[in-house]
């Protein structure tokens, strides 16, 4: 199994150019962000018309990757990351010596490597990627752009249908409440202005305002 899917990564890495289309790309957010990708990053990266494999390149020009892997951040975590943020596991030990000879030794670049993860999913894990996709599709539908939201509605989507369902049902909730979120006019209310306080002066002060010269 594990040689099957180590060639099913190989593979992978020989396609020809593959079109940015949103499901490629929530795949490739999730892989690279562990989040969903919001609605105007998306609609970005689908509009430069160029293809997945250079936009997966050009991620790595983004302050939010060089934030998440910042420099000297090691080749072992790198890998585990990436295969977190995909199956929520660490890659067996074959696989990790396999991966790690291939980006320090052979100079594979990170970004055909997250792509060949993706592409080389089977089992249990594509059942996972798909689900995260399902969840990561559903958000950018929405509209969302909050990647705080992006992050949470991917936290515990799992190879479990009913886990896909919990974060739809989130997703729901956060539809609802777009419009709580924004400012509010309430027309029965009338300004509020202040209000000075009438005292009735005493007689020594009448009486002292007209002693004052009058000028």
């Amino acid at each position: 199994m594990k040689k099957t899917i180590i060639l099913s990564c190989l593979l992978s890495l020989g396609l020809f150019a593959q079109e940015a289309t949103d499901k490629s790309l929530t795949k490739l957010y999730i892989a690279t962000f562990d989040r969903a990708p919001d609605k105007k990053g998306l609609d970005y990266w689908v509009n430069t018309k160029m293809p997945l494999e250079d936009i997966a390149t050009s991620f790595f020009d983004q302050p939010e990757t060089q934030d998440k892997y910042p420099s000297g951040y090691g080749t072992i975590d790198f890998i585990n990351a990436i295969y977190s943020n995909l199956f929520k596991r660490t890659p067996d030990q074959v696989g990790s010596d396999y991966w790690q000879k291939e980006l320090d030794k052979n100079g594979m670049i990170k970004s055909k490597f997250i792509l060949a993860i993706v592409n080389g999913a089977k089992d249990n894990d594509a059942k996972i990627l798909d689900n995260k996709t399902e969840v990561g599709l559903s958000f950018i539908n929405s509209g969302w752009s909050d990647i705080d939201k992006a992050k949470e509605i991917m936290r515990d989507v799992t190879a479990d249908n009913t886990t896909v369902t919990a974060a739809l049902d989130i997703i729901k909730k956060y539809d609802t409440g777009i419009e709580s979120e924004l400012p509010t006019i309430d027309i029965t209310t009338t300004p509020t202005t202040t209000k000075e306080t009438v005292k009735t002066p005493t007689k020594e002060e009448v009486e002292e305002k007209e002693d004052l010269p009058t000028f």
